[in-house]
């Protein structure tokens, strides 16, 4: 057996030893909205009535009481309440009666006793300054403490407030781009489209509620100037 033989049967006997290769890897399985386009100009025209978060986060806030200047307000009239005096006032009325007797002269011996009357009203203010205070006034750690609460209150609401404004938005494009092929109801819509129009009323009921009907008036005052 020549040699370029014997290297021919040492290739096919490693060649079956190694076994089958490994699998091929599956093909990538395509998202399940991938088939789904919407135009832009249709989410424009979706979102043209919509009001500005912004408006929905003040309306929501100051709802709640919770306006940053009504905390500020609250530190400041802390510091300037260590100026002020504190004010005392006092009336005091005296009552009395005065008797006399005059003796010795010939007009005495006509009125000889003589009644006197007093009536005195005597009014008082007293104004006390408490001079540390106008170094540090305690009183503003608990308004400090205050403004630090009502900050945290005005976070959470403004972020309820937000994610409920986007939350509604990703529900009309969703209905916008749902797909036909759903399994339909008895008024012909899909059962998917049903739940999502559910859910945009109550996230739009929500933000009602938040803002103290803002979110309604501003919608029909933005829908009421834009363009069809």
């Amino acid at each position: 057996m020549t040699v370029s033989a014997c290297f021919g049967l040492l290739a096919l006997l490693l060649a079956d030893g190694a076994g089958p290769g490994p699998d091929p890897a599956p093909p990538a399985r395509a998202p399940a909205d991938a088939g789904r386009r919407v135009s832009p100009t249709l989410l424009r025209a979706l979102f043209a009535a919509d009001p500005p978060v912004d408006a929905l986060r003040e309306a929501a806030s100051a709802l709640a009481l919770t306006e940053p200047d009504r905390a500020r307000s609250l530190v400041t009239r802390a510091r300037v309440a260590g100026w002020l005096p504190e004010l005392r006032g006092r009336v005091d009325r005296r009552l009395a009666r005065a008797e006399s007797v005059d003796l010795g002269t010939s007009a005495a011996a006509l009125a000889p006793v003589g009644i006197d009357s007093d009536n005195d009203v005597r009014y008082e203010l007293r104004a006390t300054w408490d001079l540390s205070k106008f170094v540090f006034n305690p009183d503003e750690i608990g308004a400090h403490f205050q403004a630090l609460r009502t900050a945290d209150a005005r976070r959470e609401i403004e972020s309820l407030v937000i994610r409920l404004y986007f939350e509604r938005r990703r529900l009309k494009a969703e209905l916008s781009a749902a797909d036909a092929s759903a399994m339909p109801s008895s008024s012909g819509m899909p059962l998917s489209a049903i739940r999502m129009e559910l859910r945009v009323e109550e996230v739009e009921a929500e933000l009602d509620a938040l803002t103290g009907g803002a979110f309604t008036r501003l919608s029909r005052g933005r829908g009421a100037g834009a363009d069809p």
